[in-house]
C-alpha cells in the first residue's frame, strides 16, 4: 500500500542521494579544472594558487620549460626544474604521468606518477622540487597518485 507520506519520503531519498553523487551512473572527478583536457600538468606550488605548466607529450629536460601559465600566480615565470609541487593528468587516452629525478635519455630516478584523471596537490614533501623530467606512459601497474 502506498501512501501519500510514504511516497514523498521515497522521492526526497532518491532526489538527496542523486544530489550527493550516491547513485549510479555518477562519473568520477576529473582532473581538467586545472588542466586541460589530454594534458599533463605541473604546479609550482598548489593546484588553485600558483602557476602552471601543461605537457601535451613526454619532456626529457625540465631546465629549458618555465611555469608559462597562470603567470599572475605565485611562480610565473620560474623554471620548471626542481621546482614542482602539485601536478595533475588530464590525460583522455589512459596515460600515466611518470616524473624523474634525470634528464636526456637518462630518465634517472623515479619519484611519483599521476593516473589519468587524477591530481595531487602538494605532493608528499620528500617528493616535491625534484622533478627533472616527465614521461607519457601508457597503464602501468605501478601505484600512482
Amino acid at each position: 500500500m502506498r501512501t501519500g507520506k510514504r511516497w514523498a519520503a521515497i522521492t526526497a531519498l532518491a532526489t538527496t542521494a542523486a544530489s550527493a553523487g550516491l547513485l549510479l551512473g555518477t562519473s568520477p572527478a576529473s582532473a581538467d579544472t586545472n588542466c586541460s583536457s589530454g594534458y599533463h600538468c605541473v604546479f609550482y606550488q598548489g593546484l588553485n594558487d600558483s602557476a602552471r605548466h601543461s605537457y601535451f607529450n613526454s619532456d626529457t629536460d625540465f631546465r629549458n620549460d618555465t611555469f608559462n601559465q597562470l603567470t599572475g600566480r605565485v611562480g610565473g615565470g620560474q623554471t620548471v626544474h626542481n621546482n614542482v609541487v602539485s601536478a595533475s593528468n588530464s590525460s583522455n587516452s589512459g596515460y600515466e604521468s611518470h616524473y624523474y629525478t634525470g634528464i636526456g635519455s637518462d630518465w634517472g630516478g623515479f619519484i611519483f606518477c599521476i593516473n589519468p584523471g587524477s591530481e595531487v596537490n602538494y605532493i608528499n614533501p620528500t617528493l616535491r622540487n625534484r622533478a627533472s623530467s616527465m614521461q607519457v606512459r601508457s597503464t602501468t601497474s605501478i601505484d600512482c597518485y
